[in-house]
């Protein structure tokens, strides 16, 4: 555990308890808020007139700054303690939901996407690193995080879609709020001291942090998990709603795959036992076939709604296993910047995998197909190596056969 500037021992456990409280609660609140926010931002758009080709880029617009604000984490989580990252991401996605409460231009969409985006950034890495700070386990601490916010992405879109049917705009106020009330126990929050200055002059270890044993599957877990991400949140809800859902509907179903989602993560300790290759194969290809269901067969619902929990499973998964591989990975000192790190993986993905979707769109009939083909693509890679291994294995088998029969002869 790390040591705090307050004069009370940071191994009081009444203090941490109260701290463990006090960090899910802003955790439960922003959750609520962003997963509003993924649900009604891209109907609004629609509904506001603009092109559905532009939604992907909307979307994306947030990965841009998510990526910025994660680049230079690193860097001043040695000048500043993890509270006030948190404390600012609630101030910063309040303004997002609120601007688009009051304008659907799409200067607004701009806007607020690069306030959200770096809400993110700053919210999701601050409390990974503050709550892996506290605890002696990190993936214990992580899993606990992600099962509330998992809880949060539950409530939101339901939440979303219900006040949604009455007024998009007024659901996004709403969430603008929620985001605000989660400002209190952010400020309320143990006080970290930052981490130490990493010294430029020669330790051995690599510049860059994701090369390190470990980090570097962390990275790639997370890459995966935010493609998912970005096209769940971009053009997840605008395929349902054109295949004849409803909103409130949708946002059900936008309920479910986040439910899958907290399940993946309560029971990424148990996958995590198992090895990261193991918990890496199982999240990637659940992730990215799961999507692809989903995305394909937008109808009978219940096929969408297999979907959708499959793939939920296996970005609960990786969300989960990747940051606590990759702090067990290094020593406590960079423990901060392995988190920044993996999470401008996540943040690039986010970017990269809506603006893919809108340009298959422009090549594939509809939004529908091309997100499918976005999830095969997400999922190539660990499907390739699978049959690479199985391929290397039975060759290795047929090898060993024939040896025993020549030295049978």
């Amino acid at each position: 555990m790390s040591r705090t500037d307050d004069s009370a021992s940071p191994d009081d456990p009444r203090r941490l308890r109260r701290d463990h409280h006090l960090i899910q609660s802003a955790n439960l609140g922003f959750s609520v808020a962003q997963a509003m926010a993924a649900v009604a931002v891209p109907i609004l758009a629609v509904y506001a007139g603009h092109p559905i080709e532009l939604i992907g880029i909307i979307v994306a617009v947030s990965a841009v700054s998510q990526t910025v604000a994660r680049l230079g984490m690193g860097t001043l989580m040695s000048r500043l303690p993890t509270k006030h990252f948190i404390a600012a991401a609630t101030l910063l996605l309040s303004a997002s939901c609120f601007l688009l409460g009051f304008s659907t231009e799409l200067w607004a969409f701009i806007i607020a996407q690069l306030l959200q985006g770096a809400a993110r950034a700053y919210f999701w890495t601050g409390s990974q690193t503050h709550v892996v700070r506290a605890s002696e386990s990190a993936v214990t601490a992580l899993s606990r995080l992600n099962v509330v916010q998992g809880v949060g992405q539950l409530i939101g879109p339901a939440l979303a879609g219900f006040i949604g049917a009455w007024s998009l705009q007024m659901s996004l106020l709403a969430a603008g709020a929620l985001a605000a009330i989660a400002l209190a126990p952010a400020i309320a929050l143990v006080r970290f001291a930052p981490f130490p200055q990493r010294s430029r002059h020669g330790t051995g270890r690599p510049r860059q942090i994701w090369r390190q044993p470990g980090v570097g599957m962390a990275a790639s877990m997370a890459a995966v998990a935010g493609a998912w991400r970005g096209i769940l949140n971009s053009y997840l809800p605008v395929i349902l709603t054109a295949a004849g859902h409803s909103i409130p509907v949708a946002g059900a179903l936008m309920t479910v795959a986040n439910l899958a989602s907290l399940c993946g993560s309560a029971f990424s300790r148990r996958i995590h036992a198992a090895g990261p290759r193991v918990a890496n194969a199982i999240g990637t290809a659940g992730a990215g076939l799961g999507l692809v269901l989903a995305s394909f067969f937008p109808n009978p619902i219940w096929v969408v709604a297999v979907g959708l929990t499959i793939s939920g499973l296996g970005a609960g998964i990786l969300q989960t296993v990747g940051p606590a591989l990759a702090v067990d990975s290094i020593s406590e000192e960079d423990r901060g910047r392995a988190i920044a790190s993996i999470g401008t993986f996540r943040s690039i993905s986010l970017f990269v995998s809506p603006l893919a979707t809108a340009g298959l769109i422009l090549i594939v009939p509809s939004a529908a197909i091309a997100a499918g083909i976005a999830g095969i693509i997400i999922s190539t890679p660990t499907l390739s190596t699978l049959i690479r291994r199985r391929g290397q294995a039975r060759t290795s088998q047929e090898g060993t056969h024939d040896h025993d029969e020549d030295f049978a002869n």
